[in-house]
């Protein structure tokens, strides 16, 4: 979530302290008194636990001759607690008007930090001249980190744009000043942009971009030596290739990854993939490979330690997990309906446990849930659930919703005539369209066999 980036913005400045103050040899009994603050407020600073005054940083920056290092980064934090301030839902809006106002609101902020960080301007002699450094890295990742929890709220057709010109100056940074003191780091951070950039234009129906952006993010991350990263795009590969009905070629992105991967592998990465893995088997009809591969990324989840994996993996949570359990089975429910039950217990779980913080996956599980209770004979629960999730569905913007909305009306069935369903199947259709109705709204509407 939003607040949890600031505060982990802050705790990265204090660390930032802690590293310079220790590099002079300093122990914090011996630097509190030169900065004319108590030793806690100095312990505190560095743990992020306290947020001190900026002559507090401007007296750092010059005792440690940080040559203006955490006083810059002090403003870029101030900066974009001031342009999310709004955030916390202040005011009498609800509904879409309330989300799109926060959306317009976490832009701001986000473009607040990216030009206090230097970050806001691709080319030109200055950049060409331009020492690139550790706190460049730590701001684009930063900056990475604001627009991915925007993502996961309101969807990639929101932010494409945002996110694909973002890409765009911090890949320059490869390109222009001396890179090489950091080269690593910053092509990690930029893989990790464009895997960004990859996946929004994928979640809006852009394709051939998305494609694009995860074979650079993919190069970058493997130049930089981050093979979970690498193994994180090929995840993403293999969602698109899943969403067009590659699914062969899904199993084999996801197998790559995992050999690739080899003894660097993490729990959770180990789940994500063998989660989804289960979930192109079923709908290739291998079953019992499907079960298999669900109970070995249940075994990994078991065992995640977060301290232990990726910032980025932060992501994958129990609902994430729930969420293949449900598809896996509504799959599967196509062939043998007894499988419906199941589908719907863990659809349901998983729409409990993602929270309003994951509306985009809240809703496209709320899809399948209704594409499962047609399955499993209970077309007045799928026509209440349908309703509720229109409403919901308004709020996001990603063709893979309004695609999936339209592709419910394949699991109708022979509910089709019930007039409570006939209702909802006329909404349904006219999702996403102009004129009467909901309208969500979307960049492009992607391939019409995408299933929920």
């Amino acid at each position: 979530m939003v607040s949890d980036v600031v505060h982990d913005a802050w705790r990265s400045l204090g660390r930032q302290l802690a590293c310079l103050r220790r590099s002079s040899g300093l122990t914090q009994h011996a630097f509190a008194p030169m900065t004319m603050y108590g030793r806690s407020t100095v312990a505190n600073a560095e743990s992020g636990h306290q947020r001190v005054s900026r002559g507090f940083w401007v007296r750092c920056d010059e005792l440690l001759r940080a040559e203006g290092q955490l006083v810059r980064r002090y403003d870029e934090i101030v900066a974009m607690e001031r342009g999310l301030h709004r955030l916390g839902g202040e005011g009498g809006t609800s509904g879409p008007k309330r989300g799109i106002e926060r959306r317009g609101a976490l832009l701001m902020g986000i473009a607040a930090v990216a030009a206090a960080s230097g970050l806001a301007k691709a080319t030109g002699p200055a950049s060409a001249a331009r020492r690139v450094g550790a706190a460049d890295v730590a701001r684009i990742r930063a900056v990475t980190a604001l627009y991915r929890s925007l993502d996961y709220e309101v969807g990639g057709g929101a932010i494409r744009r945002d996110v694909n010109r973002f890409a765009h100056v911090v890949t320059t940074l490869l390109n222009h000043g001396d890179v090489a003191a950091v080269r690593e780091p910053l092509l990690t951070a930029v893989a990790e942009v464009r895997q960004l950039a990859g996946w929004t234009a994928f979640d809006a129906g852009r394709h051939a971009d998305a494609q694009r952006h995860l074979l650079a993010a993919e190069r970058t991350a493997a130049a930089g030596g981050d093979l979970r990263l690498v193994a994180r795009v090929r995840y993403c590969q293999a969602r698109q290739f899943q969403y067009l009905r590659h699914n062969r070629d899904a199993v084999d992105a996801l197998r790559l990854a995992r050999d690739h991967l080899g003894a660097h592998s993490t729990p959770a990465i180990t789940a994500m993939l063998d989660g989804l893995e289960a979930s192109s088997l079923a709908d290739l009809g291998d079953h019992d490979a499907a079960a298999r591969r669900l109970a070995s990324a249940t075994d990994a989840f078991e065992r995640i330690d977060p301290a232990d994996e990726p910032a980025w993996m932060a992501f994958y949570d129990r609902g994430e997990l729930l969420a293949q359990y449900g598809r896996v089975h509504r799959d599967m429910a196509r062939h043998d309906a007894t499988h419906a039950r199941g589908a719907v217990r863990w659809t349901t779980d998983a729409i409990a446990d993602l929270g309003p913080q994951k509306l985009r996956s809240t809703v496209l599980n709320e899809i399948g849930l209704c594409s499962a209770l047609f399955i499993a004979d209970e077309p007045e629960q799928a026509v209440e659930v349908g309703q509720a999730l229109l409403g919901h569905a308004g709020q996001v913007n990603s063709a893979r919703v309004v695609e999936r909305i339209r592709n419910l009306r394949r699991d109708v069935g022979r509910h089709a005539t019930h007039p409570g369903v006939r209702e909802l199947t006329v909404a349904l259709a006219r999702f996403g369209l102009p004129g009467p109705g909901p309208a969500g709204t979307t960049d492009a509407v992607s391939d019409p066999r995408g299933g929920s």
